[in-house]
Formats: structure tokens, sequence, C-alpha cells
């Protein structure tokens, strides 16, 4: 009886197993008899390159301290400052010599007065012009323009004070015969000084060393004396 009991288990069971068999061999067919769509494959984009570690990149994290906001690398460097300009030359007038024309300036107010020629220096500035009633002078490579009356010391009535010593009221010219005598206060320079008032005397004439040139120029001739070397 036992031996026909497991004989009909094992009909029983091998049944089974067939026809799960046959089962499985049709959904086989029915899965690979047709062959399936290919799809295409989707765009491909190249990854972004992946950049090497450096230093730089992190150089924040060294110059920015994190327990101090205001820290950082830049160093600020004050540009020099720039010195005071000095005062201002005073200045007398212009005069048509033999050499050209010259100013007639100071460097200060009580200085004595010389005769400048364009380009060169009175004080710490140099002449560069005069044109009508505007001097032009250069101080540490800049232009400073400025009218006469600017550059004429307080209360100046025009006249230059004596070369060689400080401003003063000049004395009246004395008058000896039909000739006038010239005061200290008509010289120019050490080596010019103003014609005397009133002297009728020709052109290169000699008197004491100095010897008389006359320029002309459109306005009329100018007069000065020279000193004879």
């Amino acid at each position: 009886m036992l031996d026909l009991a497991l004989a009909a288990m094992v009909l029983v069971l091998g049944d089974q197993v067939r026809d799960r068999w046959l089962e499985a061999r049709k959904r086989s067919d029915v899965m690979f008899r047709h062959a399936l769509k290919q799809l295409p494959p989707p765009p491909y984009s190249a990854l972004p390159p992946v950049l090497g570690v450096t230093a730089a990149a992190y150089s924040a994290v060294a110059l920015k301290y994190p327990f101090s906001p205001d820290r950082n690398p830049t160093v600020i460097v004050e540009p020099p400052k720039e010195p005071p300009m000095p005062s201002l030359p005073i200045y007398y007038g212009i005069m048509t010599l033999a050499d050209g024309e010259t100013a007639i300036m100071s460097a200060k107010a009580g200085d004595p007065s010389m005769g400048v020629h364009f380009g060169e220096k009175v004080g710490e500035f140099t002449l560069l012009s005069v044109e009508d009633d505007v001097v032009t002078l250069g101080w540490n490579s800049k232009t400073v323009t400025k009218k006469v009356s600017e550059l004429r010391p307080h209360g100046d009535t025009g006249a230059a004070p004596a070369a060689g010593r400080p401003a003063e009221t000049p004395r009246p010219a004395q008058v000896s015969g039909s000739k006038v005598e010239a005061s200290p206060w008509d010289e120019i320079g050490p080596d010019v000084r103003a014609c005397r008032p009133g002297d009728d005397s020709p052109a290169g004439s000699e008197e004491d060393g100095w010897r008389k040139v006359l320029v002309p120029t459109p306005m009329g001739s100018t007069c000065h004396m020279e000193r004879v070397n």
C-alpha cells in the first residue's frame, strides 16, 4: 500500500512538473519569437571636467582670519603729501632791455628786486610768461597763473624796491644843474639800473662806470644804464 501511495504521488508530481514546463516554454516562445524594437540611446552630454586642487583656490581661507573679518592682504600705501605752496613772488613790472624782456621781481616781500628773464627762477618759482595783466609761474611741475594785482605787495604802488636792500620809500632824485642824479632805488639789478629822469645824453654815453643804452620798441625807446666792465 505504501509503495502504491508513493508511486501515485510521483505520477502526480511528474504531471505538475510537465504542465509547468509546457507553460514556461509557451511563455518563452511568445516573448522571444518576435524581435524587440531597439530604442535610440538617450542624448549624451559630457560631464564638466574635474579641476585639480590648487592652493590658490583656497587662498581666502588663509587670507581672511575667521575671528577677524576685517583682516585682508590689501596694503594701503598713502601717497606722499604735496608740500604747501610757498609765498608767491612779488612782481613790479617788465622792461625791454638789450638782452630781451626782463621782469622786475623779488622772491618775497622785503627781498631785493632783480631782473628775471623768462625761464629763470625767482625764489622757488620759475617765470614762464607775462601777458597783459596775467603772470604765469611754474612750481613743482605745476603752472600757477596769477593776476598782476595778486602779486603786488599789500600797499604797493608799483615801484620796485632797491636791489640789495629791503624795500623802503624812495627819496626824490636830486637835481644838480641840468642833470638829475639817480638814487640807489633806480637800480634794476646788480649791473642794470634805470636812466635818470631828465637825462638827455645820447645813447652810449658813459659816466661813473655806467653806459646809457636806448632800446627801440613799438611804444617808443626805453632807456637803461649798464655797468661798464
